[in-house]
């Protein structure tokens, strides 16, 4: 198979129709949620006993790492990436588009409120760590419920190979380039090195279909 580059891929931008997509819903196989752990942290915080504003965010915490989680399966990562800490992995998510630095920011530090600073967090700073939650997964839903898991593409590539789809196979962990008038198709692998470039070229490409 043959291989193209990110450079000439980044032309369907402006050269190419995305004309239709289909869709998934992603299958963690997690027993309890990142919605469940929200759950636990809305009662926690309204609760009236004495630690229950530690729980509600201990339960804040979890629900993003979860969601974390779930992205990271989502996106065909989960076997390559699952062992990064929590920064890392919001760097990541970060780096190929998925969420805003005013949100990253807001959770390191809601996170690092309870896990280096061992104090007891305040009722509107648990009510703001909760909220950035909240705001976190709903928006990233979008990546785990009906999503885009296949793009019909009509686009000449600079070497006349027609693509007609890519495909995000997050099962396996491959993006799947198809060039049907060549009876071939390009397979990028979750651990090759350049597979967040190829991942983040397809997300972009997600976003500007659903516009």
């Amino acid at each position: 198979m043959r291989e193209f580059s990110l450079e000439s891929l980044n032309h369907v931008f402006e050269m190419g129709e995305f004309e239709h997509c289909s869709y998934d819903n992603i299958e963690t196989n997690f027993e309890i949620s990142p919605e469940d752990f929200l759950t636990y942290a809305e009662y926690d915080l309204t609760a009236k006993y004495d630690h229950h504003l530690v729980n509600s965010l201990s339960n804040t915490k979890r629900a993003i790492d979860s969601q974390l989680d779930s992205l990271l399966i989502g996106f065909g990562l989960s076997e390559r990436l699952k062992k990064l800490n929590f920064p890392k992995k919001i760097e990541f998510l970060n780096n190929i588009g998925v969420i805003s630095p005013r949100i990253l920011t807001k959770i390191n530090r809601k996170r690092n409120l309870l896990e280096h600073e061992y104090k007891n967090p305040s009722e509107e700073e648990v009510e703001d760590a909760l909220d950035v939650a909240i705001l976190f997964i709903n928006y990233t839903n979008k990546y785990l419920f009906q999503a885009i898991t296949y793009l019909s593409i009509i686009y000449e590539d600079d070497e006349g190979r027609d693509l007609n789809s890519i495909e995000l196979d997050w099962i396996n962990g491959e993006l799947i380039f198809s060039f049907p008038p060549l009876g071939e198709n390009v397979v990028i692998k979750a651990d090759q090195t350049n597979y967040e470039q190829y991942l983040k070229f397809y997300l972009k490409a997600c976003t500007i279909l659903l516009r």
